[in-house]
């Protein structure tokens, strides 16, 4: 009978990681058999690889990815389950940007028997709810700026076009511009952003502050190009402040909670913001949707979200459907 090798044997042989293996599996130059949840390779699969003319891509694999703040790290282990997962297909994807919350809802739902594990794909509101449209993703945690009442709901609506879906809201908070203490620069308003000595850096092209930024700009007929730094751009709210902290810019858009980890910084408010879990319609009654929404609902997550300053959970577990 051939050989058969599970993936921890298999790295053992090629004196590389069990998640290098995974990797290689992942982008199909090692084959590999499923049996029931587990994955094994035989050894006609093995030397069918260690046969290919590039044999480079395990060391390639191994070397370490340069370090980059705005992308949360993961632990070894925490890779090697997640790569679990998405071989296994046992569990549900959240895309977000707001990886604190996505943290939470996680934790609290492996302590609820009918729950299901959430791997986080890191991704910006746009993206989210492109990835939810064509069915890529389970679940989007958005954050969208909401001058008027309702205003997200229409956002996340016109991103989904015909596709009925429920909206979860998690919480509202305050975004601004993140400014140092003090105010040194003298800035108050969007129209001060266009100053020769103001240098502002913003969030990427698909984040609902950025997508707010836009809007605003295009109310007040202001040309992007008139505001020094505004092509500049970062992927967390953090390395927004960070960088008015550290003096690389003047101004940056995030929101308030951030505040606590930058002593030096103020704020300057603009615009609420209202963070909300989407998912299809369809799965609402599945029992592990239900249990998000107890999980939601539930005093104990509630009570998780209060340390983060300004988050107000007055209206947190209100549920309303678009497009129904």
């Amino acid at each position: 009978m051939e050989k058969v090798y599970t993936t921890q044997e298999v790295a053992d042989q090629l004196k590389i990681k069990k998640s290098t293996v995974y990797e290689l599996i992942k982008r199909g130059e090692l084959k590999a058999t499923k049996v029931g949840k587990q994955i094994r390779v035989s050894q006609e699969q093995l030397d069918e690889y260690l046969k290919a003319p590039d044999t480079s891509s395990a060391s390639k694999a191994e070397e370490p990815l340069p370090r980059i703040m705005d992308i949360p790290l993961f632990t070894a282990d925490s890779a090697i389950r997640q790569m679990d997962y998405l071989l296994n297909a046992s569990g549900l994807i959240i895309s977000s940007q707001e990886s604190r919350v996505v943290e939470l809802l996680g934790s609290q739902l492996s302590q609820r028997p009918e729950s299901l594990p959430i791997l986080h794909s890191y991704m910006n509101d746009y993206n989210s709810l492109y990835s939810l449209y064509y069915e890529k993703t389970h679940m989007a945690l958005t954050s969208f700026c909401t001058s008027r009442e309702g205003q997200e709901i229409r956002q996340i609506e016109s991103l989904l076009p015909g596709k009925e879906a429920a909206v979860l809201h998690i919480c509202s908070l305050l975004a601004g511009f993140y400014i140092r203490k003090g105010n040194p620069k003298g800035l108050h308003t969007v129209k001060d952003l266009c100053r020769p000595d103001i240098r502002f850096i913003n969030r990427e092209k698909g984040n609902g502050y950025r997508i707010y930024m836009d809007s605003i700009l295009s109310s007040h007929n202001i040309e992007k190009a008139g505001i020094p730094g505004y092509q500049t751009e970062c992927l967390s709210h953090m390395s927004a402040a960070n960088a008015v902290a550290s003096g690389t810019a003047d101004a940056g858009i995030g929101d308030i909670s951030h505040l606590a980890a930058y002593p030096q910084l103020d704020f300057i408010p603009l615009s609420a913001v209202s963070m909300d879990l989407v998912f299809s319609k369809e799965v609402l009654n599945h029992r592990a949707f239900q249990s998000i929404a107890d999980t939601v609902n539930s005093q104990e997550f509630k009570n998780s979200l209060l340390p983060f300053k300004g988050y107000e959970i007055g209206k947190t577990g209100k549920c309303t459907f678009v497009n129904g």
